[in-house]
């Protein structure tokens, strides 16, 4: 006699995922939170480097006028709308259905180099109410470049790692 059954399979379901709990939920919050001050910090100096480039290039042609630094709410549409713009470009990059194309890289090369070039002079402009240390920042121009360089990659980074940890 067999000691073996016959009965048809069952199909388990697979374990469901469940949402970041605890250590892991509270780092998903500091890392978007982090992200976004730093996501808004560069914007405003994206915003003013991009003014700053601008007045120079009108100098440059012979413009003698300036175009003002927006303050307020003025400042804020424009480094929402900056922001936005020139975020959804450079993570167009982490898709796989674009990285064949020889004009993509061209255009996101030259994007990421306006982002951290507005950045950069952005940095090594400030207002003359910044505090002392953005003076000393931006006296020191390779500092300057690195914290701009930063502030163009790292915000997106910890934003999209904050949401991948929401989606654990």
């Amino acid at each position: 006699m067999s000691n073996v059954r016959s009965e048809p399979l069952k199909s388990a379901a697979p374990p469901a995922q469940s949402k970041p709990r605890g250590g892991l939920f509270a780092l998903a919050i500091v890392l978007f939170v982090f992200g976004a001050i730093g996501w808004i910090a560069g914007g405003k100096y994206t915003v003013e480097g991009w003014i700053v480039a601008l007045n120079m290039f009108g100098r440059w042609i012979g413009v003698d006028a300036a175009i003002p630094v927006p303050r307020g709410w003025v400042l804020v549409g424009a480094v929402l709308i900056s922001g936005v713009v020139y975020s959804r470009v450079e993570l167009l990059a982490l898709r796989n259905t674009v990285h064949r194309m020889p004009s993509f890289w061209i255009s996101w090369t030259l994007i990421f180099l306006t982002d951290v070039g507005s950045t950069f002079f952005g940095v090594v402009t400030p207002t003359a109410d910044a505090a002392p240390i953005f003076h000393q920042l931006a006296s020191t121009w390779p500092l300057a470049a690195l914290w701009a360089l930063i502030l163009t990659v790292m915000p997106e980074y910890l934003i999209l790692s904050g949401i991948r940890l929401f989606k654990r």
